[in-house]
């Protein structure tokens, strides 16, 4: 194995330190094998980055609450799968088509989840741990209608505008055009802006008082995606949103007619 970098060593100082639960400077430079001087440094900045605190009368070092809150977040995006699959599922069975779930962090959108229909093989930019920006795709234009203007432009002054297809919106009067329709309708539609050939119907997942963490989206064959079908599928992704938030704590109402409800199976 070559030389270790820096963050390699802070790394694995945090799991020594993890495995030993509380340890001192000489006690983690034996376990690790480093010289005590390049321990101090990583405890050092380990300790004012708040990763790690140090007891003031024994001076061993052990994890901190930050862990913990880095953990919470992970946990929180586990439970967000697990809440959202069976409705993923119903939304798949309904439809025939591809559902997939993706994670917003405010500057892009990530797909962590898919309930795949077998039948299609489409080649789709939808797989899972795929990271696609937001103003060129339904989940990431559903999260931005989603948001107050301000937030909007301040994602579009920082945003590359690389064009994907010729449908790619690459000015802001497009994008601010389409987010207005997105907010009346409820969804948004990504016409073959990342793929040629495939359309995406989206709706943004709240959590909380109405955060938006997350979008659902149908994703499939431009053909069959369209007209009068495109709008019904709609609906329903806009509906299966709404399940989702409320059932991650979302007191919004649900939205969608008694004609577009998803029949679980």
């Amino acid at each position: 194995m070559g030389k270790l970098t820096s963050l390699e060593k802070a790394l694995r100082s945090l799991e020594a330190v993890a495995k030993a639960k509380s340890i001192g400077l000489r006690g983690l430079a034996a376990e690790l094998g480093f010289p005590p001087a390049t321990v101090h440094r990583l405890l050092a900045v380990l300790t004012a980055c708040r990763y790690l605190t140090q007891d003031p009368e024994t001076k061993k070092y052990r994890l901190s609450l930050k862990l913990l809150e880095l953990g919470a977040s992970v946990g929180e995006d586990l439970d967000l799968i697990t809440v959202a699959r069976p409705h993923m599922t119903a939304l798949m069975a309904a439809t025939s088509e591809t559902v997939n779930l993706a994670l917003f962090d405010g500057a892009g959108i990530v797909y962590v989840d898919q309930v795949a229909n077998t039948n299609s093989f489409l080649r789709m930019f939808t797989r899972v741990g795929a990271r696609v920006p937001l103003h060129c795709t339904g989940v990431g234009k559903a999260c931005l209608a989603g948001l107050p203007n301000e937030a909007v432009m301040e994602y579009w002054s920082a945003a590359r505008k690389e064009s994907y297809t010729q449908k790619t919106i690459t000015d802001e009067p497009h994008l601010r055009k389409d987010l207005e329709a997105i907010r009346r309708l409820g969804y948004a539609v990504d016409n073959e802006e990342m793929e040629i050939g495939v359309r995406c119907v989206a709706a943004s997942i709240c959590q909380d008082r109405g955060r938006i963490v997350a979008a659902v989206s149908i994703s499939g064959p431009s053909s069959r995606l369209a007209g009068k079908r495109l709008a019904y599928i709609g609906g329903l992704v806009r509906q299966t949103a709404d399940r989702i938030s409320n059932d991650l704590g979302y007191a919004g109402e649900e939205i969608g007619s008694d004609s577009n409800k998803v029949e679980h199976t």
